[in-house]
C-alpha cells in the first residue's frame, strides 16, 4: 500500500499524466476530421480507455489499419485527482492545536455547507428572469463563488497558516475536475421549438434518437410507442409487444446525406441501393460521412429498417428512416413520417430526437408559448443582429404564469435548465431554444475564485517573507 501512495507522490507519475493528457487531446484533435465532435468526446475523453484508431496519424494513407487502447479522459483525469489529494496529504499538515484546530474545522464545515449551497443554487428564485446587462449577471455569479472562498481561506488560514493559499489552490484545482467529470455524465442538451402564436410541452434530446411508432386507429387516443436507437442493433429482429409488426434492423447510420431525388443520382451509387418502399424509393438517402459540428453542420442518424408482419411472418416493406424527415431538425421545413398498415390500421413512424416532457421539480408538467418573435438584422444585409422570444412560461401545478424575454446571450433558468436563443425558423416564424441542463454549471464560477483566492493569499504571503528576508 506504501509503494502505491508513493507512486502517487513521485513527480514522474505527475509529468506521465499531463504527458498523456497532450497526446490524448493530439489524437482526439486530429480524429475531428473524419468524426463528430460528440462523437470525438465520447471515443477519447468520457470514457475510461480510449481506443485510438492508427489511421488518424496517416490520413494519406488508405492501408493503415488497426486501433490502440489507450488512457481516456475519464482515468487520466482520476489519476491526477487522486495524485493531487496525494500530494496534498503529504505535504500539507495541519500546524494547530486545541481551540484554533476545533475552530478551524467548523470554519471550513460551515464554507463547504456555503459552497455547496452556492453549487446547488440556494437562495435564488425558481425563476432566474434573463437580466439587461451580461456583465453583472456574470459579476454576482463570481460574487457569491467568492463569498464561499474567503469562508474557505478562513478554515485554512486556521489550520495550515502560510500554506493556507496553497491548500485552497490545490482545492479549487479539484474541484474543477470534479466538476467537469459530473458534467460529462449527466448534463443535457436539448431544442425547443416552437412556432410563433403556439406552445410546447417537450425537449427535443441533441444526442439521442429514438423511433416513435404512433397508433392512428383511434383518433380520440394518442398512443405512442418509442424505442430507443441503442434497442435497434444491426442484422437483429426486434418484437415490441404494443406492435402488431417486427422490426429487423438492416443498418444504423450515424450521419446520412441531405435527401435528393433518385433519379439525378450517378447509376454507379444506384446500382447497390436497396428496393426501398416509402420515401427512399424516389429519395437517395445513405451513410455519409461524419462531420465535426465545426462549421455549424450537424450529423444526422439515419436508420435502415424492414418491418414484418408478426402474424404472418411476410415483409411490410424496408424503409429509411431518416432525422432529415423529423420536422424540428430541419427547423420544420420538411414534415415526413413513414406509414406502415398492418390489418387495416395505420401506424405514423418517425425517426426522431428522443423527447422529454418538460416538467418541474415538483413534478408539475409546463409549457412555453411563443407570443411575439423578433428578428434585427444588420442595415442592407442579412446578418443577424439580434434576435429574441417573447414568450409566456405557464405551470398551472406550481402557480407561475410569467411573460419573460430571452435573447442573445440573456438566458432564462427555470427548474435546473438553462433557455438559451438559439435560433429560429424559416421566414422568423418561430424560435429555437436550446435549453440545457447542467447541475454542475456553477462550479467553474466557483472554482475560479477559489484558485484566485488562493493564488492571490500564496502570492501575499511569499511578498512578506520575501520582505522580511530583505528587511534581515
Amino acid at each position: 500500500m506504501k509503494r502505491i501512495f508513493d507512486l502517487f507522490l513521485s513527480l514522474k507519475l505527475t509529468v506521465t499524466l499531463l504527458a498523456l493528457s497532450m497526446v490524448l487531446v493530439f489524437a482526439g484533435t486530429l480524429a475531428q476530421v473524419d468524426k463528430g465532435i460528440w462523437t470525438v468526446m465520447d471515443q477519447y475523453f468520457r470514457c475510461w480507455v480510449a481506443w485510438i484508431e492508427l489511421s488518424i496519424f496517416f490520413p494519406s494513407s488508405s492501408q493503415v489499419a488497426g486501433v490502440i487502447p489507450f488512457p481516456g479522459g475519464f482515468l487520466i483525469g482520476s489519476l491526477l485527482s487522486i495524485n493531487l489529494l496525494a500530494v496534498h496529504a503529504s505535504t500539507f499538515k495541519v500546524l494547530v492545536k486545541g481551540r484554533r484546530l476545533w475552530m478551524g474545522y467548523a470554519v471550513l464545515l460551515f464554507g463547504l455547507l456555503v459552497t455547496v449551497g452556492v453549487v446547488l443554487g440556494w437562495g435564488t428564485a425558481p425563476v432566474a428572469a434573463t437580466e439587461s446587462d451580461a456583465f453583472w449577471r456574470v459579476f454576482f455569479r463570481l460574487g457569491r463563488g467568492t463569498l464561499a472562498a474567503l469562508i474557505l481561506f478562513a478554515g485554512c488560514w486556521l489550520l495550515y497558516k502560510q500554506r493556507a493559499g496553497m491548500v485552497l489552490l490545490h482545492a479549487g484545482i479539484l474541484l474543477l475536475l470534479i466538476g467537469e467529470f459530473f458534467t460529462a455524465l449527466f448534463a443535457v442538451e436539448s431544442t425547443m421549438t416552437i412556432r410563433e402564436g403556439e406552445s410546447a410541452s417537450y425537449f427535443d434530446r441533441s444526442q439521442q434518437f429514438e423511433l416513435a411508432v404512433r397508433d392512428t386507429s383511434d383518433p380520440k387516443v394518442d398512443r405512442v410507442t418509442t424505442i430507443p436507437r441503442s434497442r435497434l442493433k444491426p442484422g437483429k429482429v426486434l418484437s415490441v409487444e404494443a406492435l402488431p409488426f417486427d422490426i429487423k434492423t438492416h443498418q444504423r447510420m450515424t450521419n446520412s446525406n441531405r435527401p435528393i431525388p433518385l433519379d439525378t443520382v450517378p447509376m454507379e451509387a444506384r446500382s447497390g441501393y436497396p428496393a426501398y418502399k416509402g420515401y427512399a424509393e424516389r429519395l437517395y438517402v445513405a451513410a455519409a460521412r461524419e462531420v465535426s459540428g465545426a462549421t455549424g453542420e450537424r450529423n444526422a442518424p439515419a436508420v435502415d429498417l424492414e418491418f414484418f408482419d408478426r402474424e404472418r411472418g411476410t415483409s411490410l416493406g424496408r424503409y429509411v428512416l431518416s432525422i432529415w424527415f423529423y420536422p424540428n431538425f430541419v427547423n420544420q421545413i420538411w414534415d415526413m413520417p413513414t406509414r406502415v398498415s398492418v390489418d387495416g390500421n395505420e401506424y405514423v413512424i418517425y425517426f426522431r430526437n428522443a423527447r422529454e416532457p418538460a416538467v418541474s421539480e415538483s413534478g408539475a408538467p409546463y409549457s412555453v408559448a411563443l407570443l411575439d418573435f423578433v428578428h434585427e438584422r444588420y442595415e442592407g444585409t442579412q446578418t443577424p443582429k439580434d434576435f429574441s422570444s417573447h414568450i409566456r412560461l405557464v405551470n398551472e401545478g406550481d402557480g407561475v404564469d410569467r411573460q419573460l424575454r430571452i435573447w442573445m446571450n440573456n438566458p432564462l433558468r427555470y427548474a435546473k435548465r438553462t433557455f438559451y436563443q438559439s435560433g429560429y425558423l424559416p421566414d422568423d416564424a418561430g424560435t429555437v431554444l436550446q435549453v440545457v441542463r447542467n447541475d454542475s454549471w456553477m462550479i467553474p464560477y466557483l472554482s475560479c475564485m477559489i484558485v484566485f483566492i488562493g493564488m492571490g493569499a500564496q502570492f501575499a504571503f511569499s511578498f512578506k517573507r520575501v520582505r522580511k528576508r530583505g528587511a534581515a
